[in-house]
């Protein structure tokens, strides 16, 4: 590895503000990787979101492109999160020089095994097992127009999946991830590398937890509004009247707004902005998650362990990666989940049980670690 490398990053949507899924373990990465002396240019799409000039502070370069969006994409063999973004520039800008080059996500690999990087070393990011997480997508969507899309998606993945054997390196987010990928191509060197989060300490962890219980999540996604339906429908109706309940995230699904109405004792945070969901998060004496998708890693976990100052609550399909459990209370039925809540909110959690957390993490899920991990890879 030479003493200041270069190293080319294609992200699948611009990584600022890190505020849910892959995008998180994006810009923590970068953040990583820059603090390790390495010059980054950083390629990404915008898409339903502006450029962010907080970027300058992660990447030494960033270049933004369009998706091509539309009929034409949608009806392409090729996955639609694939094949709308072909933007043409990327391959001009990746060619300019002899960089390596990390993909982040099967979204950003149509370029993958384009002839004019046959000699490049190429790196790509799994961050799910894609066809399997569009598959859970699609039994969580109504029958329609979404389900069915997410079905066909799903169909297109996973013909479109072998195209990873053109990459000299996987980087898997979970262990059941690199497990499935050194089954599924063998020949291809595939490592298990935890995600990129914020592992800075929160200010004043010593304070105390507010006796609240927190869902938080983009609730515009069908995984966890299915999630929030499910709280509110057989969670909420256990627990006392007084109980506060909040459900925090991006844009809202109108159910929700719906079936929290009629509860007093239920908030929902529409759009919270970082240091509001932060607080949220560090103050709730009890942070609820839960998922019926055990793909990929979920990302609110961890940040909600490293950020947090209350208890974890999460269902088995949560636990992802199975090394967390000892950090979280784990309940899965509405009747062991509300049980749960009323044992957390009475257990004020003292200072030494998040050093304790927050050691484990910093063993295990240390970002410079890990970045050096991904360094030692390039030629």
């Amino acid at each position: 590895m030479p003493a200041s490398p270069h190293l080319h990053v294609v992200s699948f949507q611009v990584p600022f503000p890190p505020t849910y899924g892959g995008i998180i373990d994006v810009y923590y990465k970068l953040r990583a990787l820059k603090a390790a002396g390495c010059r980054l240019t950083l390629h990404t799409y915008r898409y339903r979101c502006a450029e962010a000039p907080e970027l300058a502070a992660v990447a030494d370069r960033v270049l933004y492109y369009e998706r091509a969006t539309g009929p034409a994409s949608l009806l392409s063999a090729l996955p639609y999160i694939v094949y709308s973004r072909r933007n043409p520039r990327l391959i001009e800008a990746l060619t300019a020089d002899d960089a390596p080059i990390l993909f982040e996500g099967l979204h950003t690999c149509f370029f993958l095994n384009h002839p004019a990087l046959r000699d490049r070393f190429k790196i790509v990011r799994a961050h799910n097992i894609e066809h399997a997480y569009y598959n859970e997508l699609a039994k969580a969507a109504p029958v329609g127009y979404r389900h069915a899309y997410y079905r066909l998606e799903a169909a297109k993945l996973r013909r479109y999946e072998p195209q990873l054997r053109h990459a000299d390196a996987l980087l898997a987010i979970t262990p059941d991830d690199r497990d499935y990928f050194r089954k599924q191509y063998p020949g291809l060197r595939t490592e298990w590398v935890p995600c990129f989060y914020d592992d800075r300490r929160p200010e004043a962890t010593a304070q105390a937890t507010e006796p609240y219980v927190l869902y938080h999540a983009n609730l515009s996604v069908a995984e966890n509004v299915r999630a929030a339906v499910f709280l509110l429908d057989e969670i909420v109706p256990r627990l006392s009247p007084d109980t506060r309940v909040v459900l925090a995230g991006k844009a809202p699904a109108e159910v929700l707004k719906r079936k929290a109405a009629p509860w007093p004792n239920v908030r929902l945070v529409a759009d919270p902005d970082q240091p509001t969901m932060d607080r949220l998060i560090a103050e709730a004496r009890v942070n609820v998650l839960l998922t019926f998708q055990s793909t990929g890693i979920k990302l609110k976990l961890l940040h909600a362990l490293a950020k947090g100052r209350g208890h974890c609550l999460v269902n088995t399909p949560m636990l992802t990666d199975r090394a967390l459990a000892p950090l979280c209370t784990v309940a899965d039925t509405p009747d062991e989940l509300s049980s749960a809540i009323r044992r957390l909110l009475a257990d004020t959690p003292d200072g030494e049980a998040f050093d304790a957390r927050t050691a484990y993490l910093r063993t295990h899920y240390d970002p410079a670690a890990n970045a050096r991990r991904i360094l030692e890879l390039l030629p």
